[in-house]
């Protein structure tokens, strides 16, 4: 029997469910969970609090796509010295929706950290047929020359004349990619490969049933098992409360990402005798340097993210050649009035650099006032320093590629006018509320560990204080990754479905 997508409009009454399996999130480990488990024969539900979308559906402005696609406008951001912005999806398929498609496996230097934390079994060489079926099923491939855009070919000319080693960045797409750039707004020719392009038209092959406009709200336990989801239907405009919604299940698997996962958790009083919900919430803490050329780059032709430079991840920085429209590409720049509508002009002469620092800092989520998640959150000295030393890596690059100007999003250094500057802010003191900083890739807040004293979730990803609850979203990983998250959380979600279906359904 065929799944369905039910949308909350269509809503008349309470809902309730008795099934096998439910779900919470859709994105890149719920939607994964769901498919697997389904195939192995369960009866599965998926909440997911955000409304279905589909590219026929997908806005035409990019205001529209943060109000429709992304959670609070796309607005998230921490409390603390700097504010961080931390934008996430909220919508059938997740982040995987708007997100820039690009897939890494877990490095080495990952491995080793969580190695040295007493956690085994998810080495590289364990993970590797996971990461082996979803870049199956993902269609992930290295970006193609015809749709590379010049900003990614600009940055590598610059970057292989220090001698440094760039390489097209592996992407979930397939062959109807045109480059068009408009990958986080969502993929209007189908091409990026989504959970709404995959798994979820998968899992509804396996009779899944998805919940759209559904939001979890508390887990239901009964003598130290879980076994079952209250929720509320919500006006997808509004927000406000239209029906409940009480799913009765044998197991539960929290996939609503490292901001909901803890929040549902510590509303429901549960797996937290360590403390440990909600805390450790890391950050991959990006910036940008902005090349200003005298030839036309028109950098928003091509694919939003191209490119790679991995020469400095052993100090957790890693460059990515990213460009995106004005909408998003302009904030960030310096200046104010004329001053900051003169560069605004110089757009299509613009190169630009993606600087991804893996944190050393640690934050919080907790229970919001509202009810929501808050994140709490300032980054250290050390992570400032390795910013600063990531955009001047950077600017390097950029300068070296023809670059007349660098436009930074640090008040350090806001423009860079010539090679000889950049050398002079080597040694420039900073401090951490002077860097502009977003941040798209939210972990850590549920980790897992061998411990049950310093982790949320065992080493097969249960929680530790309530039988049949698993978590299989970013909130487990137990350190910083390093690289963008998406292949590494569909890899740990097969691998957590595999174990459901084997000993305990």
């Amino acid at each position: 029997m065929a799944g369905e997508i039910i949308e909350g409009k269509v809503f008349k009454s309470a809902v309730s469910e008795k099934v096998d399996v439910c779900v919470i999130g859709s994105g890149a480990g719920g939607a994964v969970v769901a498919k697997e488990l389904a195939e192995k024969g369960a009866r599965v539900v998926v909440l997911e609090e955000g409304g279905a979308y589909f590219s026929k559906d997908f806005p035409k402005t990019i205001k529209e796509c943060f109000m429709k696609l992304y959670r609070n406008n796309g607005f998230d951001s921490t409390v603390g010295i700097p504010t961080v912005i931390v934008p996430t999806g909220k919508c059938l398929g997740g982040t995987t929706v708007v997100n820039m498609g690009t897939c890494f496996r877990l490095p080495e230097q990952t491995h080793k950290k969580w190695e040295e934390l007493g956690i085994t079994g998810w080495s590289s060489k364990d993970l590797q047929p996971y990461y082996q079926k979803v870049e199956k099923i993902m269609q992930v491939q290295p970006v193609k020359p015809e749709v590379m855009g010049k900003n990614g070919e600009v940055i590598a000319q610059g970057a292989k004349m220090l001698g440094y080693h760039p390489k097209p960045l592996l992407r979930n797409v397939n062959d109807n990619c045109k480059g068009c750039g408009n990958c986080s707004y969502g993929c209007h020719e189908d091409a990026k490969q989504a959970m709404i392009l995959n798994y979820i038209p998968m899992a509804l092959e396996k009779g899944v049933k998805f919940y759209c406009d559904a939001k979890a709200e508390l887990i239901i336990t009964e003598d130290g098992r879980s076994i079952g989801v209250h929720g509320s239907i919500r006006d997808r405009e509004t927000g406000s409360f239209r029906h409940h919604i009480e799913i009765s299940a044998e197991v539960i698997v929290l996939c609503a990402g490292a901001l909901s996962s803890p929040v549902i958790l510590l509303k429901s009083k549960i797996a937290n005798n360590s403390g440990q919900v909600g805390k450790n919430l890391k950050l991959h803490l990006c910036a940008r340097a902005t090349g200003v050329f005298d030839q036309i780059i028109d950098g928003y032709k091509g694919v939003g993210q191209s490119l790679l430079i991995d020469d400095f991840a052993e100090l957790g920085i890693m460059l990515e050649a990213t460009f995106t429209g004005p909408a998003t590409e302009f904030p960030g720049i310096t200046g104010f009035g004329k001053e900051l509508w003169e560069e605004c002009q110089k757009f299509r002469n613009f190169a630009t650099i993606g600087i991804m620092v893996s944190d050393t800092s640690s934050g919080r989520v907790s229970v919001g006032p509202d009810g929501e998640p808050m994140m709490t959150y300032s980054f250290n000295q050390k992570d400032a320093d390795t910013l600063k030393k990531a955009l001047l890596i950077a600017s390097r690059i950029l300068f070296s590629a023809g670059a007349k100007q660098v436009l930074t999003t640090t008040a350090c250094f806001p423009e860079i006018n010539s090679p000889i500057e950049v050398e002079k802010f080597q040694d420039l003191k900073v401090h951490p509320s002077q860097f502009t900083t977003m941040a798209f890739h939210p972990m850590g807040t549920c980790r897992m560990g061998a411990n049950k004293k310093k982790s949320v979730v065992d080493l097969n990803l249960e929680c530790w204080e309530m039988k049949n609850l698993f978590i299989a979203d970013a909130s487990v990983f137990p350190t910083s990754l390093g690289v963008n998250p998406q292949e590494t959380i569909w890899a740990f979600a097969t691998r957590c479905a595999e174990h459901i279906s084997k000993n305990v359904l």
